[in-house]
């Protein structure tokens, strides 16, 4: 499973309805429960790994048996936001109270004004939880700076970057040090390891490239451009007045990326239909050595080959810092509450707004939060559960909480959520590039083109 995929959700599966539902029935003792709440919620983090749907299954039934709000579940995949079901529900009169989601897909539902600004119900969030989320709003309001408001959702997590991830009995075997000689420092460096590993080590491939339409512009290779021109590195640039895919920072590190299977040779035949996860999974069964994907690719190894992220077999290190003096890149899981359609008793939606506040301070938690890198594999939002998470043997022997907070440093720059971003970042480029993977156009050509398109298509 992952976020490609459509999550067949066997639990908790709720029928499609209009947001705006009260439960009317009467319990087991024969006591009125009028005032219990339907509350239809639209979930995503789910999607994310087999830790991530059993986090999310087990909360919300957790929070049902604590309150009187019954979950109206729609588990949602990522192509039901990117592909447009979302949005077309919504414009048909089928409005969730709360959804959670990845930022950078959520401008086409902030632009027509159907979510409603983190700023007017803060105030209603628990204080201890806002306190300890502030470094993570005021970084989150880089990804709605073409909006009026400063932040429209609620960071529960932040993925960071594009971690590299290596096997540490492969770079023993190639005569590798994994303390001296991972994370590689540049590209250079890259090449150079990458290329030993593939020569002196067991595995077929010493590092794997993704060329998948739905990864091949959002993990390692953002995360070079972003570290080495900061806002010349993203997709938009400062003021999401244009598209920066055809200036020189990205063709030049989209040549680099491109290179290391076309030139160097350093991936398999798969790379230009290989997804971040299926690399991962080429990790586990070492058929390669060396990948640079997502944070949430903890969540399926954890899921997959636990033990080898236990015993360090597996281990996580930051990516190099560039000329821009970061790390790269960051984009937040999410969670939002729309606002009131038209048509919805007052009452109604109020008391289902309630129970949504209620569960964000569910997921604001300390005891929710310390399970974010554990199950939804990102660096949680809430920064006062940092501490402990350093106990935790997993986290620890895969250097993956450390590697997190060691990325996050000195990061500027999230995804923008303009409301194009399916196409910028997906549809229209996506294709383009895995075109430069297989070889049958030039980097340089996959980026103009890819620019050219984007300004023709999508409005600025």
């Amino acid at each position: 499973m992952n976020r490609r995929q459509f999550i067949q959700a066997a639990a908790f599966s709720g029928t499609a309805g209009l947001a705006g539902c009260i439960g009317g029935s009467s319990d087991s003792n024969g006591s009125d429960s009028s005032e219990d709440t339907t509350l239809e919620y639209w979930e995503y983090f789910h999607s994310q790994s087999e830790v991530a749907k059993t986090l999310m299954e087990s909360s919300v039934e957790e929070f049902q048996s604590e309150t009187d709000t019954q979950m109206q579940m729609n588990w949602a995949s990522w192509n039901d936001i990117n592909g447009g079901k979302w949005k077309n529900n919504i414009q048909n009169g089928n409005r969730p109270v709360i959804y959670d989601s990845t930022n950078s897909l959520d401008g086409q539902f902030i632009d027509p004004g159907w979510v409603k600004p983190v700023s007017e119900y803060k105030d209603r969030l628990d204080d201890e939880a806002v306190a300890q989320l502030e470094w993570a709003f005021e970084m989150s309001q880089s990804c709605y700076r073409g909006f009026d408001e400063e932040l429209y959702e609620i960071p529960i997590g932040l993925e960071v970057g594009a971690p590299f991830i290596a096997r540490t009995d492969h770079f023993e075997a190639a005569g590798l040090s994994i303390e001296d000689d991972f994370p590689p420092e540049n590209y250079e460096h890259l090449v150079q390891i990458a290329t030993q590993l593939q020569e002196q080590g067991p595995a077929d491939y010493g590092f794997q490239i993704y060329g998948a339409q739905g990864d091949v512009t959002d993990e390692a290779l953002v995360t070079w451009t972003a570290s080495e021109g900061g806002y010349d590195g993203m997709y938009l640039n400062e003021d999401w007045s244009d598209v920066n895919y055809d200036n020189d920072v990205w063709k030049e590190m989209t040549k680099k990326y491109v290179d290391l299977y076309q030139e160097h040779g350093l991936s398999s035949e798969k790379a230009p239909t290989a997804s971040n996860e299926g690399a991962a999974q080429m990790l586990i069964q070492g058929t390669v050595s060396m990948v640079q994907g997502s944070t949430k690719d903890f969540g399926l190894l954890r899921s997959r080959a636990e033990d080898m992220l236990a015993d360090g077999t597996i281990m996580f290190g930051p990516p190099w810092e560039g000329a821009a003096g970061n790390r790269g890149d960051f984009f937040t899981q999410c969670i939002a509450l729309m606002r009131k359609p038209d048509g919805v008793d007052a009452d109604t939606w109020q008391r289902q707004e309630d129970a949504a506040i209620a569960w964000i301070n569910k997921v604001l938690s300390k005891e929710f939060q310390q399970e974010v890198p554990r199950s939804l594999a990102t660096l949680p939002a809430r920064k006062d559960v940092w501490p402990a998470l350093k106990e935790d043997e997993l986290l620890s022997q895969s250097n993956f909480i450390s590697t997190l907070e060691t990325t996050v440093d000195g990061m500027e720059h999230g995804w923008s959520s303009h409301p194009g971003m399916n196409a910028i970042q997906y549809n229209i480029a996506g294709p383009l590039f895995q075109e430069a993977v297989r070889g049958e156009i030039s980097a340089e050509e996959a980026c103009d083109r890819a620019a050219s398109e984007i300004r023709n298509q999508v409005t600025f």
